[in-house]
């Protein structure tokens, strides 16, 4: 009986609150769409209020009689609760009116914002040691902006589509944080319009920064200078537009976008900085002149247990193209349950940043209607039923059941994967190369792989094949073992017999001086420690040079020679994450340092090898960020051999010149023909700085201006033992530098972007400059993608 009093007491309080309480969204009067973080003032009193959410949602209790909503860029309204029939609200948009001048004082948002920036480390989440919350991400693609002369074709598709989106996607994840850089997003469960059971899962953070702090805010691929940071007023324009007490503090919003006489990637929108630590409480911006790619982000803070500012809500928008093949990706990211300084190890942290259990995607109804944010609309309903009815027909999963091989550069049949890298491919001492090679998949065995392949080049009129057995091991250390037999060709100065494998990759194409081999070689690769990998392995190879050379050895002239080795490599990524999509493991690429190292040991006498020797091979490569200036990227690259080799073991091939081939390849000499340079030992430093669109982002040509800074230092070690070729060596340093116009001429790609096309020219100088300066120079093409 006390039990059931109970439930009658919780019900009829349920009820109470539900009738003492309504729920409005507001929008725009025109376009109908949402207006978020609009102030809301309560029967006229200015402490008194809330605020729309990053939905316009915004509630309002029984004693409240009237409110008053006002947002930068509309009309103020004053609305009596009582005339108010519907849950939708609008606003009109008024006419701008002029920018304030300021003269002989301060612009005042200058102030706010420069006490916002002070206070960066202590209102950034992520300056917290440990947090962790619970999150509900909804992502739906639809169509985006449209041409006037694609309403017809606009309103066809309507008719098919009958309102619902191309698709949507839902997922429910648990995400833990340990400072200075563990992170996870365990997904509880994930529903994806298509899909059964779906083996990917979409996060609205993982489109846009977790915060509005960092200097830059990285979208695509592209730095955008950050309103918040050190020297802002200087490149973008703010205006105090308004502010409102909210409690016991002051709200003030501000409006940005950057100055007109500045070149640099920035953002316009919205900033409302709360007088409480002056941190950010919300944001809305938009990436300006940004061509066919335009991203909108919204975060929204709360300030909790009365001590820090956390998002609780963050949207992402991405326009892409223009006219009827436009896309737009809209994200909704709500967060909860939040945990700061939660008590985490770095134990508690797996090696991949995103873990997707197997019945993730097997949640039923019930437990959608349990744990969704907010009920679908009717347009969300209408993608799932569309969207899963024409996949049943068209069997979508299967398609999608192709990316784990695709991504391994496969294409799978029924028993045997297509090694696409296999099919075709070029350079300079084949010519074209037609081939073929096949992997059995797990349809035949799971974890286990046999694989073989033939190819011809139609210049040197050759055939080469090989075999390959791989061994998958299931574990979270990620193990591959190899074991494999070609009769090929390798690259001199070249580590393995794989080194042609891409047939996309420039410099591969300029390849012309060739060992042939028969191996046998034994490799594997595993994840021990987080942020390493490690690699073993043994080849022996019998080794004919396919050029003209004789190596002195002992008094003796040797042309072919067997070589027996076994080699270590370890490689640490700074700042690794790794993520788990479609079964197969992939590195998320950042600015971080990545550390390689392989030793290599000449074993003389095993399987008749002539060489013992110690050989090591280390690179760094690193990229990083100089605000106002651009990105930088270089890498160190070193080499060390402590005994006399043959040709075709040393370091050779780290030129790109070549006149028919002229394209700019990355980490190489670019004025340096392919095989001008012999060493043992070597030391090159290969910069590239990327200035961006610094000096022009507005108009037709806006090319990236990149400037290429190349220096290099080595030795030969008995240079006389190397017969009937003929070599440089760089026992004085090399230097050369070069400047490049990215994208200089854009050619457009449908309605989504343009390929570009760009040019560099490359001079060399001091002591390993030609006597005619006209020979010094490299005239080079380089081709890209931009969406401006």
């Amino acid at each position: 009986m006390k039990n059931f009093l109970l439930l009658i007491f919780l019900l009829l309080s349920f009820k109470t609150i539900a009738q003492t309480t309504k729920k409005f969204i507001l929008i725009d009067e025109g376009t109908k769409k949402i207006i978020p973080f609009a102030n809301i003032i309560f029967n006229g009193k200015d402490y008194k209020g809330t605020s729309t959410d990053i939905d316009g949602v915004f509630y309002v209790l029984s004693h409240v009689e009237n409110i008053t909503i006002s947002y930068i860029g509309y009309e103020r309204k004053v609305l009596k609760i009582d005339d108010i029939k519907n849950h939708y609200i609008s606003l009109k948009q008024k006419v701008s009116a002029l920018d304030e001048v300021f003269i002989d004082r301060e612009n005042p948002a200058h102030r706010i914002i420069r006490k916002a920036v002070a206070n960066k480390n202590i209102n950034n989440p992520e300056s917290l040691n440990s947090y962790t919350y619970k999150s509900y991400d909804k992502i739906i693609i639809t169509s985006g902006k449209q041409a006037e002369k694609t309403d017809s074709l606009r309103e066809e598709m309507e008719k098919v589509m009958k309102g619902s989106y191309f698709f949507i996607t839902e997922t429910i994840a648990k995400h833990k944080y340990l400072k200075p850089r563990f992170s996870e997003d365990s997904i509880i469960a994930t529903k994806s319009s298509g899909f059964k059971n779906p083996k990917f899962a979409l996060l609205a953070n993982s489109f846009q920064p977790f915060s509005f702090y960092s200097e830059h805010i990285s979208l695509f691929e592209t730095n955008y200078l950050n309103p918040i940071s050190k020297g802002s007023t200087k490149k973008y324009k703010f205006r105090l537009k308004e502010e409102y007490i909210k409690g016991k503090d002051t709200v003030f919003v501000i409006s940005f976008e950057p100055k007109t006489n500045r070149n640099f990637e920035g953002l316009k929108g919205l900033l409302q900085i709360n007088s409480n630590k002056y941190a950010v409480q919300s944001v809305d911006a938009t990436t300006f002149n940004s061509g066919k790619l335009e991203v909108t982000i919204q975060q929204k803070y709360n300030f909790i247990e009365n001590k820090y500012w956390f998002p609780n809500q963050l949207n992402f928008e991405i326009n892409v193209g223009s006219g009827f093949s436009s896309i737009k990706y809209v994200g909704k990211s709500y967060l909860s349950e939040i945990i700061p300084n939660a008590i985490l190890t770095k134990k508690d942290f797996p090696l991949t940043l995103i873990t997707l259990p197997e019945n993730a995607g097997l949640k039923d109804a019930s437990f959608w209607k349990l744990n969704r944010r907010d009920s679908l609309n009717s347009n969300e309903k209408r993608t799932y039923v569309f969207i899963d009815s024409i996949v049943e027909k068209v069997k979508i999963d299967k398609i999608f059941n192709l990316f784990p091989s695709l991504i391994k550069g496969r294409f799978p049949l029924k028993y045997v994967d297509i090694d696409l890298n296999k099919i075709t491919r070029f350079n300079r001492y084949e010519g074209n190369r037609l081939g073929l090679g096949l992997y059995t998949n797990d349809d035949i065995f799971k974890h286990v792989s046999i694989g073989g392949y033939a190819g011809y080049g139609l210049k040197d009129k050759a055939w080469k094949y090989g075999g390959e057995l791989l061994i998958d091991v299931p574990n979270k250390n990620d193990i591959t073992v190899s074991l494999k037999y070609v009769n090929d060709l390798r690259e001199t100065g070249t580590y393995s017999s794989d080194r042609i494998e891409s047939p996309f990759l420039q410099r591969n194409w300029i390849a012309s001086q060739m060992d042939g081999l028969e191996a046998f070689s034994i490799n594997t690769d595993m994840k021990i420690l987080r942020n390493v990998n490690w690699s073993l392995g043994f080849n022996t190879a019998d080794v004919n040079p396919l050029y003209d050379y004789e190596f002195m050895m002992n008094g003796l002239t040797v042309t072919d020679y067997t070589n027996s080795e076994f080699n270590v490599g370890i490689g640490y990524h700074v700042n690794e994450k790794l993520v788990d999509v479609f079964g197969t493991t992939s590195r998320l690429e950042n600015n971080a340092p990545i550390f390689n190292l392989i030793y290599s040991r000449g074993l003389k006498g095993t399987f008749d090898g002539d060489f013992n020797y110690n050989k090591l091979r280390f690179t760094l490569d690193h990229s990083f960020i100089t605000k106002g200036l651009g990105k930088t990227t270089y890498r160190l690259d070193l080499g060390y051999i402590d005994r006399s080799l043959p040709y075709g073991l040393l370091f050779t091939g780290e030129g790109t010149f070549d006149k028919k081939i002229p394209f700019v390849v990355r980490n190489y000499f670019q004025t340096v023909t392919p095989y001008e340079f012999l060493s043992d030992k070597f030391t090159n430093l290969f910069t590239v700085h990327n200035f961006g669109r610094l000096f022009n982002n507005k108009g037709y040509l806006q090319p990236d201006i990149l400037m290429h800074n190349n220096l290099g230092v080595g030795s030969l070690s008995n240079a006389s033992n190397h017969q009937l070729i003929d070599f440089s060596t760089k026992e004085q340093l090399f230097m050369e530098t070069g400047l490049e116009l990215q994208n200089l001429i854009k050619i457009p790609f449908g309605d989504i972007g343009y390929v570009g096309l760009g040019v560099g020219a490359f001079y060399r100088y001091g002591y390993h400059s030609f006597d005619n300066s006209s020979d010094n120079f490299a005239f080079k093409y380089s081709f890209g993608f931009s969406f401006k």
